[in-house]
């Protein structure tokens, strides 16, 4: 009777005792943040606003408003040279935080036209495992989920 007890109680402490070593042996991975970023102020200019039209009929998420395909291109207020995740004249999607395509309302609450230039700021990773290149529009709130909640 006592073995049926020392038996498990002893394979645990064995356990325990090994969770550091095989932790260590793993490495420092690190999984999302704490990230660093280096910033390039310049300015978004809108390419193209109109509807989407999905790639298939089950694509994308459901919205309970009329999606936009919102594309827009970075220009630096300074040159950027010898940077591999810069791309001079490429053109970018503009989504919500949560990567929902954004609505004409919205659109209209923070002019969002083609043509338009607001001011933005290009991220670039330097440390950490969270989305290598990142673009922020100190005028536009991309949180604001007004058109999701049905309120103005």
């Amino acid at each position: 009777m006592l073995r049926f007890f020392l038996f498990p109680f002893v394979a645990a402490l064995v356990a325990l005792a090994c969770l550091p070593a095989l932790a260590h042996a793993a490495g420092p991975e690190r999984v999302g943040g704490p990230c660093r970023y280096e910033s390039y102020p310049g300015t978004a200019a809108f390419v193209d606003v109109k509807a989407w039209q999905p790639e298939s009929p089950t694509a994308g998420v459901p919205t309970p408003y009329p999606p936009l395909t919102v594309t827009f291109t970075f220009t630096p207020a300074q040159p950027i040279a010898n940077e591999p995740l810069y791309r001079p004249g490429a053109v970018h999607t503009f989504t919500l935080i949560n990567s929902m395509p954004p609505g004409p309302r919205f659109a209209a609450k923070y002019g969002i036209t083609a043509g338009a230039t607001v001011p933005c700021q290009l991220r670039i990773i330097r440390q950490g495992t969270c989305s290598p290149v990142v673009f922020e529009f100190p005028g536009i709130d991309r949180a604001d989920y007004f058109e999701l909640t049905g309120k103005p």
